[in-house]
């Protein structure tokens, strides 16, 4: 009898180690696929966008002839589909076991963005960078990335269940709000390296010759659009470190999306006060890569606790 009383626990036991290794995995999934955002920067910075001219080949070759720019671009394209192996594979395992197919709409929704994706890098080169290709590849490559996480954290959770405090409802709106204001400044930020607007304001924290708003049209306008809601996002991410500070687990990751958006600032005025350096420029988009993640994290922590009396 006590031997057949032990086997459930056991079997639980079991489940919840490989929901655990599984969760281990996607999050190594989702480190690669924050490489592969930052070596995507690092190709436009080089304006190696278009070094492979066609797709999926480049130069009509799997290994084409390297130089400094069909390698940045080549590399990029060999990670991407590395990380959508990965991807296939561990989805196919986590739908296998009974204990892990919660997961599955968000395994739909990553599969989606994923495929959205691959479409959209290869718009990009037969679209000859034109910038709505650029801007959504880089806000779907980002989305994938929360996707991933969110899948890794939901596994982890299932592997070790926790008892959640609850939530203030102003905590929970200002996680909503960093978050609309983050998604929003991504599709700027996108714009503004699609349209070459990086230096349409060269000074700081004026935008020309001394003025602050010298106009709302063009590269100018865009560029101060960016500017204005990134400070709109760090106030945001201040309020929702305020609010949380009542729940460890959730002001933790507060303070940490806090210190992303400071420095995500910080390194775009170095930007532009240094004219676009390949390394901030590599920087700036790691930091806004890394934002995205902590900040999904913050949002689901915000989300899954439970409304305060």
């Amino acid at each position: 009898m006590a031997r057949e009383s032990a086997l459930p626990s056991f079997t639980a036991s079991a489940d919840a180690a490989r929901a655990a290794r599984l969760g281990t995995a996607f999050g190594a999934l989702v480190a690669a696929c924050f490489g592969l955002i930052v070596l995507g920067a690092l190709v436009r910075a080089h304006e190696a966008g278009l070094a492979c001219p066609d797709w999926p080949l480049c130069f009509g070759q799997v290994i084409p002839e390297l130089n400094l720019k069909v390698a940045f671009e080549w590399t990029h394209r060999l990670i991407a589909g590395g990380v959508s192996l990965a991807f296939a594979a561990l989805g196919a395992l986590a739908l296998r076991e009974p204990t892990t197919r919660g997961v599955a709409p968000l395994l739909a929704a990553a599969a989606a963005l994923l495929a959205t994706q691959v479409l959209l890098g290869a718009l990009t080169v037969w679209k000859l960078l034109a910038p709505w290709t650029v801007t959504a590849h880089l806000v779907t490559g980002n989305s994938f990335a929360a996707t991933l996480l969110l899948t890794a954290l939901a596994l982890r959770a299932r592997a070790a269940p926790r008892p959640r405090a609850r939530v203030r409802a102003a905590a929970r709106g200002a996680a909503a709000l960093a978050a609309a204001l983050l998604a929003l400044q991504l599709l700027l930020g996108g714009l503004v390296a699609s349209r070459y607007a990086g230096l349409a304001c060269p000074e700081w924290p004026a935008c020309l010759a001394g003025a602050w708003f010298p106009s709302w049209q063009g590269p100018v306008g865009l560029h101060l659009l960016h500017r204005l809601n990134g400070y709109a996002l760090v106030a945001a991410l201040a309020a929702l470190a305020w609010a949380s500070r009542a729940d460890a687990a959730l002001h933790r990751l507060a303070r940490l999306a806090l210190g992303l958006g400071l420095a995500q600032v910080a390194v775009g005025v170095a930007n532009v006060l240094l004219h676009l350096p390949v390394e901030v420029t590599g920087l700036h988009s790691a930091l806004a890569a890394g934002l995205v993640l902590a900040l999904t994290a913050t949002a689901r922590e915000a989300w899954l606790g439970r409304r305060a009396a």
